[in-house]
Formats: structure tokens, C-alpha cells, sequence
């Protein structure tokens, strides 16, 4: 009994000291996540309030050719919340909420 409350405290312990710094988002049924493409956001959520050309990111390509990529900015609105949504080229970087909506 004593290992078993002893587990508990420091599995607390971890989760406290050491939070889960990767943020999803649930639409629906369906979990948002970093990694996640534009066309599965599209089809998961609808088209967003917002989409904004933030800027351009440059990466190395094999054969050293360099590729730019739009990093663009979506707002969208999921259970009367706002959130920021930030892709690199096609792919999801960086899920913000950013407030509730105003009725």
C-alpha cells in the first residue's frame, strides 16, 4: 500500500515539475495537433475567420538549394474561443488561444 500512494506522490510529483509544454486542440471529435496539415484543419474545423501571410521562413534543402515558406497566421473558432493557429509551408507549428468570443 505504501509503494502504491508512494508512486502517486511522485508521479504528481513529474507532472507538476515537468508540464506538458505541446498544446492540442479538440474541433469536434477530432484532436488539432502540431505536425498536422492545413487540408486536416480545413476538413476537421471549416474555413477559418482569419488567414494572414506573416512571413517567410528560408530552410536548407538537401543539394543546397534553399525553400521558402509562407508562415501564415489562421483564426479560428471552436466552442465560442478564439485561437491563433501558425503553420510553416503546410504544416501546423504553434496552436495559441487567444480569448473568448465577444456575444
Amino acid at each position: 500500500m505504501r509503494s502504491k500512494f508512494s508512486s502517486i506522490v511522485f508521479l504528481t510529483f513529474i507532472l507538476t515539475v515537468f508540464p506538458n509544454v505541446s498544446f492540442a486542440l479538440r474541433c469536434g471529435t477530432n484532436l488539432l495537433s502540431t505536425g498536422d496539415f492545413k487540408f486536416e484543419i480545413l476538413q476537421h474545423c471549416g474555413k477559418p475567420v482569419s488567414k494572414e501571410v506573416i512571413g517567410y521562413i528560408d530552410q536548407n534543402s538537401s543539394g543546397g538549394r534553399i525553400r521558402v515558406m509562407n508562415v501564415e497566421e489562421w483564426v479560428i473558432e471552436v466552442s465560442g474561443y478564439y485561437y491563433s493557429l501558425i503553420f510553416e509551408g503546410n504544416k501546423l507549428v504553434k496552436i495559441e488561444s487567444i480569448g473568448r468570443k465577444n456575444r
